[in-house]
């Protein structure tokens, strides 16, 4: 879930001109295994004037300034960690800021009935630590298109809102249709594993 303040608000004349920050990452930077990414990244983007890439530790004052932050920047970036998800991909899409996603092995929730294509961008880690080519295809990125995935995410940031009672097509509603999903299939192979003389002959046809 995301721990910024959702943007109710957010309607300006000029959305693409008001987002004076190209890309804006705050979080920690110093991270275990894959998330070493995060330490060469920062000595990649410091160089640009409309990055924001700076370490901090979740405070309730960081988390202030992190929504203000996200709220003024068009894209923000979510790099991979010590595990391919986190929260800081949906406090960007609570603050209406197009996700940039690091990652190779990212799971993404609800993914089988949400297109994240159409309001997030990926790079590969190998993209991302290419210096200047993650900069250059943001700054290169069409106006109308980030307004379209502008306008996408305010539409799909109710699914990541948690509400008591739930709400139809919250964050609630949302997971309990993907347990839904996941439990008829987990049935399908308890039946199937039942009936089959060779137990591990659906894995080797598949």
């Amino acid at each position: 879930m995301h721990v910024v303040d959702s943007f109710t608000d957010d309607d300006p004349p000029e959305p693409h001109e008001s987002r004076t920050t190209l890309l804006f990452f705050r979080g920690r930077t110093v991270r275990k295994n894959e998330g070493k990414v995060r330490a060469k990244l920062a000595k990649i983007l410091v160089v640009f004037e409309d990055v924001h890439y700076e370490h901090s530790y979740a405070t309730e004052e960081n988390i202030k300034a992190s929504s203000q932050g996200m709220r003024s920047s068009k894209f923000c970036l979510n790099p991979v960690g010590d595990m391919p998800s986190s929260c800081r991909l949906f406090d960007a899409i609570a603050s209406h800021c197009v996700p940039v996603i690091v990652s190779d092995k990212i799971e993404l929730p609800y993914e089988d009935e949400i297109n994240y294509k159409e309001f997030s961008v990926f790079f590969s880690v190998k993209e991302a630590l290419v210096p200047g080519y993650m900069v250059t295809k943001l700054r290169e990125f069409p106006k109308e298109r980030w307004l379209d995935m502008w306008r996408r995410l305010k539409n799909v940031s109710h699914h990541f809102e948690f509400q008591y009672p739930p709400k139809k097509e919250d964050a609630v509603n949302m997971l309990w249709r993907q347990v839904k999903h996941k439990v008829s299939a987990a049935r399908l192979a308890v039946h199937r594993s039942r009936r089959l003389k060779v137990p591990d002959w659906w894995r080797r046809r598949r």
